[in-house]
């Protein structure tokens, strides 16, 4: 998970908690994004990790899953941020 995924995914409980679903322009703001499409491409992939569900084609129609620890959550962007950027070096990672 990135830190705009995580950040996203707490705003989302956040208003959750508040029994508000927000809009796409919302949450835009929220997270200081540049556009809409932005957002849909954050939703897509915390729907791809489990942690949210949408209901296609309704407005608003986003479920929070069960909570996963924040400590994962934190591991997880922290993990895939420092392979993006050895990715961006072109370094290779050897295991073994």
């Amino acid at each position: 998970m990135t830190a705009k995924q995580a950040e996203l995914l707490s705003f989302l409980r956040y208003r959750d908690a508040a029994g508000h679903t927000p809009s796409f322009d919302e949450m835009k703001v929220a997270l200081d994004l540049a556009s809409k499409s932005g957002v849909h491409r954050l939703l897509t992939a915390l729907e791809e990790r489990g942690y949210i569900t949408r209901t296609h084609n309704r407005t608003r129609a986003i479920h929070v899953n069960a909570k996963r620890s924040d400590a994962t959550m934190v591991a997880t962007a922290t993990i895939q941020d420092l392979l993006a950027e050895i990715n961006r070096r072109g370094l290779r990672v050897v295991l073994g």
